[in-house]
């Protein structure tokens, strides 16, 4: 088994960020790489936002989020507004408010299966009926004219998430281009890029200009990933005005709390630390795949912050999770994907310890 690089120029000192794992008293694991996480922990930015915050806990956080809308509007440029962003508790938040904006019973949601089970959740939520559209189970690329074809007169959101979690494949600028010209002007497609950071391709949709173009797109976006901010929940999605509104009219009052205010505000700066993650992600990522390979596994190249392959036949998915986690290391079964497991990008000793525990586990 090759060495993981240890000497990547983005790895921070030792004891600068939070290990995963070690933040839980009596975690029985020694490297959690089942969820996705950041590697290099939060924001120190922003956790220096949440720390001066905290003081002032006693008070309400203010009503309306229009300050954190106009940073986001700034921070995406392309035109937008504050008028072209929505705010939540997270991107599953953001996904449900979604859902019951705009569905209703009788309506249709097409969704590509394999892919975040939280679209058929919400959507099922809202009394829609789910049209599933299979992914080819070779490549898992998005299949434009399957997708079209499934969109009936009750169709009311078609879901795409690019990089597609859990299988990191990226919807490319021409199928994207060929979906928006093939949808009757009623669908809006829910567009999720919360992997975005994580693109290395070129050949990529970029969803944000055709909001600012007006097009029918809700883009959702998260903190949880290149923020290192999953433990705060804070999402965001951006579409055209009158989408923007009738989504966020189903917001409670003080939807956010002001500790999601001060780091989001804190995060949307730091961009140190989104290149040090990005960094890191990508050596790590390289390295898992074409440690896969070498093992003889298929795998399938990633555009995300993660790496599926294909467990060995002798056992399903969850049995290799379970022989990992024995070896103290945490991995998720894919999203429908019996025979298939999903590793997140970890730092380099975690990702050396999961090569080493697979590759004992195949001797």
């Amino acid at each position: 088994m090759a060495e993981h690089p240890q000497t990547h120029p983005a790895l921070p000192k030792p004891g600068a960020y939070p290990r995963g794992p070690e933040r839980s008293s009596g975690a029985q694991f020694r490297h959690k790489l089942s969820s996705n996480e950041n590697p290099l922990g939060a924001s120190p930015v922003a956790v220096a936002a949440i720390q001066a915050a905290a003081e002032g806990l006693w008070e309400y956080p203010p009503f309306l989020d229009d300050e954190l809308r106009s940073a986001l509007a700034a921070h995406h440029g392309r035109g937008l507004t504050p008028d072209n962003f929505v705010t939540g508790n997270s991107g599953c938040d953001v996904l449900n408010l979604i859902a019951h904006a705009f569905l209703a019973p009788g309506d249709e949601a097409v969704i590509c299966r394999p892919t975040f089970p939280i679209y058929e959740t919400t959507a099922r939520a809202a009394g829609a009926t789910i049209v599933p559209v299979d992914l080819p189970a070779d490549t898992f690329r998005y299949d434009v004219d399957a997708l079209l074809a499934a969109v009936t007169p009750a169709t009311r959101l078609l879901y795409l998430c690019s990089p597609n979690n859990p299988t990191g494949i990226l919807l490319s600028a021409q199928q994207w281009s060929a979906i928006l010209a093939g949808l009757p002007e009623r669908v809006i497609v829910v567009f999720d890029e919360v992997y975005c950071h994580f693109i290395t391709e070129a050949d990529r949709p970029d969803p944000l200009a055709d909001v600012a173009d007006g097009a029918n797109v809700l883009v959702v976006h998260s903190f949880s990933k290149a923020y290192g901010l999953a433990g705060l929940r804070l999402g965001y999605a951006a579409g055209k005005p009158e989408l923007v509104a009738q989504t966020a009219a189903l917001r409670l009052p003080f939807h956010l709390n002001a500790l999601c205010f001060a780091a989001g505000l804190a995060a949307l700066k730091d961009d140190t630390h989104v290149a040090r993650t990005v960094e890191v992600t990508l050596a790590g990522r390289d390295w898992l795949y074409g440690q896969l390979r070498e093992l003889g596994l298929e795998a399938w190249p990633s555009q995300a912050n993660f790496v599926l392959f294909r467990c060995p036949a002798s056992a399903p998915a969850a049995a290799w999770a379970e022989k990992l986690q024995g070896h103290g290391i945490l991995v998720r079964p894919a999203f429908g994907l019996p025979d298939c497991l999903r590793v997140s990008v970890g730092l380099p000793e975690a990702n050396q310890a999961f090569m080493d525990a697979l590759g004992a586990l195949l001797e």
